[in-house]
């Protein structure tokens, strides 16, 4: 240990070489009666830090120190001197004490530091950055893991998400996010949603909703629906079993699957015409529409269990319904326009047995009547019908040949009922099998539809076809030379629609 000895008081500390040891120098400070104290060691070290010029320490000016260390020694520092040049040279690459503020752009780097207390220059734009605050690219494995409940708050500000790949033809994509009054968010698979989804709807946007639903080969009208005839425009309520009936208008292919489609026909008068106090109405659960014929809606009905009256018909679709509507007649018998009188059947090939309006034709053999329908009934629309009775029969080898009857113009086209199969089934002409033998058929014609209807013993058939030459119509009926029994046609009446 160094022994410090006596106190020397001078102005100002004497250089190394001229130093006593082991001594306490008290330096005057100028001006002033403060002394400072500077102890040097048997070496002359100065042990007290000094400063001298106001910047430079004393233990590091060239002229007050020697060198006593033997590591330093061993490194050729042998005075202060040679330590200073050294030090220095370290310290050009010591970093100073910040004393001013600064932004990356002005000082793009900063000290990094490894485990073994290497040092190297880092980027400083990256100190700090995160998704709040910088556009950001991820990396391979990066990624965010939850530890806790986690909650981002936009604070009213938008939060987007883009640039998302299109999965829309990926059936493996088949969950939707979803969000709790909380805001917490999870996935599920939309059942809910979609379930409850109508009632957020007004109706008017239910409306526009189904009609979206169509499918694309589909066109449910949009307008309101209109009523311009009624086919069959009167019912025989004595027939226990239900009767269809058509309507021909406007916006009639209505979405019949749908609860805000349905039909319901109102008794308005009684059987004598007069006109009830209040409408009995009734609804309508069979009714079936037709694409190909969207102006076109048929429904049935057992008539037998409504009272005898006039009826109106009225069909709502997507809250629209028909403002007004013919009468539907029903009671018991019917009245037509009656045929009788002027039908003149005439035999055209081998022989018939005719009696007015009726006519039975034997093996062989083809009748026709006058023109009964003119172009005049086709411009106003027109209802004829008729009877058929079909005895017959296969006779052992001599089989049922083919047969026809119906209407026919002078175009030759021909609607009614025909031959099908060798027993002496029928159909309705390039339409449906009739099961029963005598049938009642309905030819009517109205803006550009044909419709064909036979009367089956508790079932109604009907044919729809968009082809009607404006030519006049015949009665017209003939069988070939094979099977037994006779082929019978009664003319009922025709009605005109408008």
């Amino acid at each position: 240990m160094s022994i410090i000895g006596k106190i020397i008081r001078v102005n100002e500390l004497p250089p190394i070489g001229e130093r006593e040891t082991n001594v306490i120098y008290q330096v005057a400070e100028p001006g002033s009666p403060i002394y400072t104290d500077y102890a040097i060691d048997q070496n002359g070290d100065l042990k007290t830090h000094a400063v001298t010029d106001g910047s430079v320490p004393l233990e590091l000016a060239d002229t007050h120190l020697s060198i006593s260390n033997n590591s330093f020694v061993a490194e050729g520092i042998k005075n202060q001197a040679q330590y200073n040049i050294q030090t220095r040279e370290k310290l050009d690459h010591k970093l100073d004490m910040p004393s001013v503020d600064g932004n990356a752009q002005n000082y793009p780097k900063i000290v990094g530091l490894d485990d073994n207390g290497k040092v190297a220059k880092l980027p400083a734009g990256d100190l700090g950055k995160n998704i709040a605050n910088s556009s950001l690219t991820t990396v391979p494995g990066a990624g965010l893991t939850l530890g806790a409940n986690w909650t981002l708050s936009t604070s009213g500000f938008y939060y987007s998400v883009t640039g998302l790949s299109d999965k829309s033809a990926d059936t493996t994509f088949n969950r939707m996010m979803v969000q709790n009054s909380s805001g917490q968010i999870s996935w599920s698979n939309g059942k809910n949603m979609m379930s409850n989804y109508p009632l957020l709807l007004s109706d008017a946007e239910k409306i526009a909703w189904r009609n979206r639903m169509k499918l694309s080969t589909e066109n449910f009208a949009t307008g309101t629906p209109r009523i311009d005839v009624l086919l069959l425009p009167f019912i025989d309520n004595t027939k226990n079993f239900i009767q269809y009936t058509t309507l021909v208008g406007l916006n009639l292919f209505v979405d019949n699957v749908s609860p805000n489609a349905y039909i319901k026909v109102k008794r308005i008068k009684d059987v004598n015409g007069t006109n009830l106090s209040a409408p009995e109405e009734y609804s309508v659960d069979n009714f079936t529409v037709m694409q190909n014929f969207p102006n076109n809606l048929n429904f049935g009905i057992n008539w037998s269990t409504k009272p005898e009256g006039y009826y109106q018909v009225f069909v709502t679709h997507n809250g629209l319904t028909n403002a007004s509507s013919p009468e539907l007649i029903v009671k018991e018998g019917l009245t037509y326009s009656q045929f009788k009188g002027i039908t003149n059947w005439t035999s055209l090939t081998g022989s018939a047995a005719i009696a007015d309006t009726s006519i039975s034709i034997s093996q062989d053999s083809s009748a026709q009547s006058d023109h009964l329908i003119s172009i005049a009934d086709i411009n106003a629309g027109f209802m004829v019908s008729f009877s058929v009775n079909n005895n017959l029969y296969n006779y052992g080898a001599n089989f049922i040949s083919y047969f026809q009857g119906g209407i026919v113009g002078d175009d030759g086209v021909f609607y009614g009922f025909a031959a099908y199969g060798g027993e002496g089934n029928w159909i309705i002409y390039q339409g449906e099998l009739l099961p029963v033998r005598n049938e009642t058929f309905h030819i009517a014609y109205y803006n550009g539809i044909v419709y064909v209807i036979a009367e089956s013993n508790g079932v109604t058939y009907q044919q729809f076809n968009s082809t009607f030459n404006q030519s006049p119509k015949r009665f017209f009926i003939s069988r070939g030379g094979g099977g037994q029994g006779a082929l019978s046609m009664n003319l009922l009446g025709k009605i005109l629609l408008f």
